[in-house]
């Protein structure tokens, strides 16, 4: 029997926010095939923790109240609480060790994973293993474009990198490619900014291609971050003001340190990391708070939490929406409005034998109820939506560009 429960609207306070023991909740969507290939982990991880840590899911589609009430804006997004509290979040994919890893940093337990054997050599350093798995990738995504109706994949795999290596485990993933599982989460959380299944299966295709035979990737994520905080899309976002500046350059020589093998002192971090903090505290500019915030989510190495990485590459994409939502004073409580008229709507049009809304067709309803909020509504989100894809393809191609140079 799975020890993942799910649990609904009307049963989350009483299943998670009362519940006497910490909760893991898994934000997750039929469509989400980062979310499938979650599955077997947190299966995984939850016989290792059975007695301590309750583990549920929430269909964001089918209860947006409890996404909204915890602001998830991208999944699969997992949050633990405590108390009824949030302690943690995980947003993309991980494998079981470090889920594990996540927990017991969180809960002070010390659980045991077996761990597995990574030779961090990409494709085991064999050419004839890298043309022969990129190939086998090729011929899928030539076949599924000249049928785009049918599934991407089968199974339980759910991403190019677990096709290619046959397993939907991502440490056995790592294993069988040579990459550290922490470069499998990153290139599998960038795709997602492809916007569609293929068209992330066509960058993850083309970003193996990119993978020198034999490298040890180890240090790529460490190198991205540091490429990302130096490039022109962050120094656009800090707009010169020179407090942000300064903690920003002080990061890039923390994780170019540790880029190059060396490992700063705890106090250099914290230092940093209250900087931040001083100027995240000012709530009057909301777009400087959260820079500073973005930065301060920056301030540790990747070695103690992988999740920093993907956090900032989301905040940067996201950053032209949170301006957008702030121009035209879109607030939590309108996410909230939407999703209970998008339900109110839908049940209506169920309780009518006809096919729910959709899309823009669905926010024309609502704006016949809430002229204002429909309004506001499209002021932000194509737009928004434009941008954090277009930023998330963009760290992509970066991605792309610093493994090919990997020695």
């Amino acid at each position: 029997m799975s020890n993942l429960r799910s649990v609904t609207e009307a049963s989350f306070d009483a299943d998670v926010i009362a519940n006497s023991r910490p909760v893991l909740v898994d934000f997750w969507a039929e469509w989400c095939g980062p979310c499938k290939a979650l599955g077997p982990t947190l299966e995984k991880v939850s016989e290792n923790f059975k007695g301590q840590v309750d583990f549920v899911k929430v269909n964001v589609d089918e209860h947006a109240s409890v996404r909204n009430r915890f602001s998830v804006k991208g999944i699969p997004t997992l949050i633990l609480l405590k108390g009824g509290e949030e302690i943690g979040r995980v947003v993309g994919n991980r494998s079981a060790v470090q889920l594990a890893s996540f927990l017991d940093a969180h809960l002070g337990t010390s659980t045991e994973l077996v761990r597995v054997a990574i030779t961090l050599r990409a494709f085991g350093g064999d050419p004839q293993v890298k043309a022969a798995q990129t190939a086998r990738l090729q011929a899928h995504l030539t076949r599924k474009q000249a049928t785009p109706d049918e599934s991407m994949w089968e199974g339980q795999i759910s991403s190019a990198l677990r096709f290619v290596a046959n397993t939907a485990d991502p440490d056995d993933c790592a294993r069988v490619l040579g990459i550290p599982t922490d470069v499998v989460s990153i290139v599998e959380t960038l795709s997602t900014y492809r916007g569609t299944h293929l068209k992330a299966a066509l960058y993850v295709a083309r970003w193996l291609e990119s993978v020198p035979v034999g490298a040890n990737l180890s240090k790529l994520p460490d190198q991205l971050l540091v490429h990302l905080l130096k490039n022109q899309m962050v120094t656009d976002l800090l707009d010169g003001d020179a407090s942000l500046l300064g903690v920003r350059d002080e990061l890039v020589s923390l994780h170019s340190a540790v880029a190059s093998g060396a490992a700063p002192e705890d106090e250099s971090w914290a230092k940093v990391k209250k900087a931040c903090a001083e100027i995240a505290s000012n709530l009057d500019d909301k777009h400087r708070s959260r820079l500073a915030t973005m930065l301060q989510s920056a301030s540790m190495p990747l070695s103690k939490d992988p999740d920093v990485l993907s956090g900032v590459v989301f905040a940067v994409g996201l950053s032209v929406w949170k301006q957008l939502q702030d121009a035209c004073n879109w607030v939590r409580e309108d996410d909230a409005r939407v999703a209970q008229l998008a339900e109110e709507i839908g049940k209506r049009a169920e309780e009518q034998g006809t096919e729910p809304p959709r899309g823009d067709a669905m926010m024309e309803k609502i704006g016949e109820i809430d002229p204002d909020l429909a309004s506001r509504f499209r002021s932000h989100y194509h737009e928004g939506t434009r941008a954090l894809g277009e930023r998330g393809r963009a760290i992509g191609d970066m991605l792309v560009d610093l493994t090919a140079h990997v020695v």
